[in-house]
């Protein structure tokens, strides 16, 4: 894998683009055409359309995969207001601060949205950097994605079985005394280096096939996979209460997201629906939760701006307390001093002036962080940031996973 981050993935297309060529030139035209009497005959036409079609469908939709913007993040973007300042409720109903941003980007995360550190930026509902097309999956190409793995499934399963069915009739005649012109060794030699070829490229993306299909009847990407895994962790550690995975709306609905409405044109390399900032969830989902998956413990997040004046405050000095929104900080009344108010003796109550410095310091304190600008890491995370949920080093490790084709089960 490190030795595919070395190589330009402009090299790496073409190489793809070069192979597929070989591969249909050799198996059309020096191999299968002549077998069947001729490439133009109807009989090689009739038996060569299935394959030369998913042929088709595989150059159309590896194009269309390398091509197309995958969607990224609108200049200027924000979630909406009630996103963007969660109450107290929301914060402990899904363990939330607010939405997910971006400090690379120095920009908020739409929903499903992952930075690319191969392209620099945040890419809309992304699902990995890809190699093998130079360019990332995400919401604009996904669906040309799927329909390219799956039209290289159908065209090399198809021209394995035709090509196996002419390696055996080569072998009949060798070991058949009454053909008197037998088949050249030339023609086995590209038979089975072909076989090779395709054998090959059947094993590694059947895989890919396999685990985007799963992907696919979840609605799920392979970054979410990943936090599907964390998050049940987190689930089974009891950190954090039992929450579904939003944007499974059912086997059927999340193929529709991908391929469209209309099963006819699922083969159909067509655009995406919708704009990739907004998705559908599942019913009763909270409206905080698209913006801010994955969920975290809250033992992670760090403390508030009030909570760390107030860690200051204890720590540092007499224990003040800010009374309601007026902002002054005032010395805790003891019991003593209670008694005494109610006696009537407040003009004797002997107060420690030294303490009244430290107060009009912390006073002064209090008022200039109260106007400086609230540390966006307090309200706003990535949602790959803390541990048991991602880690900026995990995150990076994750992309390295990731962004070679790797997998791993369901969480």
């Amino acid at each position: 894998m490190a030795l595919l981050e070395a190589i330009p993935e402009r090299l790496i297309v073409a190489f793809v683009a070069i192979l597929i060529t070989y591969l249909q030139t050799t198996a059309n035209f020096y191999i299968l055409g002549p077998a069947l009497g001729g490439w133009t005959s109807f009989r090689a036409q009739k038996i060569l359309l299935p394959m030369n079609i998913f042929l088709a469908s595989l150059y159309v939709n590896y194009y269309l995969a390398c091509t197309t913007d995958p969607g990224h993040t609108p200049e200027g973007w924000e979630p909406p207001f009630s996103v963007l300042n969660p109450d107290e409720d929301a914060v402990i109903r899904v363990g939330i601060t607010g939405p997910r941003f971006c400090r690379k980007c120095d920009a908020y995360k739409p929903p499903r949205a992952h930075h690319c550190k191969h392209c620099g930026k945040c890419v809309l509902r992304m699902d990995h950097h890809c190699p093998w097309i130079g360019n990332c999956v995400g919401f604009g190409n996904y669906s040309h994605f799927v329909r390219f793995v799956y039209s290289v499934i159908g065209c090399c399963t198809y021209g394995c079985y035709l090509l196996l069915w002419r390696l055996q009739r080569i072998l009949d005649a060798w070991n058949n005394p009454w053909v008197i012109v037998k088949p050249g060794t030339s023609e086995v030699v590209m038979i089975v280096i072909d076989i090779l070829l395709v054998g090959i490229v059947l094993l590694a993306v059947g895989v890919l096939a396999l685990y985007h299909s799963y992907c696919l009847f979840k609605g799920q990407t392979t970054i979410e996979g990943w936090e599907r895994t964390k998050t049940k962790r987190l689930i089974n550690r009891r950190k954090i209460d039992p929450v579904e995975f939003p944007f499974d709306v059912g086997f059927y609905k999340n193929i529709c997201s991908v391929l469209g409405d209309n099963p006819l044109l699922w083969v159909w390399p067509s655009p995406p629906k919708g704009d990739g900032l907004k998705y559908a969830v599942k019913q009763n989902t909270d409206p905080l939760i698209p913006y801010s998956w994955p969920p975290r413990d809250l033992k992670d997040l760090g403390p508030s701006f009030i909570e760390r004046i107030e860690q200051e405050q204890t720590s540092e000095g007499p224990k003040l307390v800010r009374r309601d929104s007026e902002g002054y900080l005032v010395r805790e009344i003891t019991m003593e001093d209670r008694m005494r108010m109610l006696n009537g003796e407040t003009n004797d109550m002997e107060f420690d002036n030294s303490r009244e410095p430290l107060e009009q310091e912390a006073h002064e304190q209090f008022l200039q962080q109260q106007q400086q600008e609230v540390d966006p890491e307090d309200y706003y995370y990535d949602s790959a940031s803390v541990s048991d949920g991602f880690t900026e080093d995990e995150e990076e490790e994750e992309e390295d996973h990731i962004n070679h084709d790797e997998w791993v089960d369901e969480e």
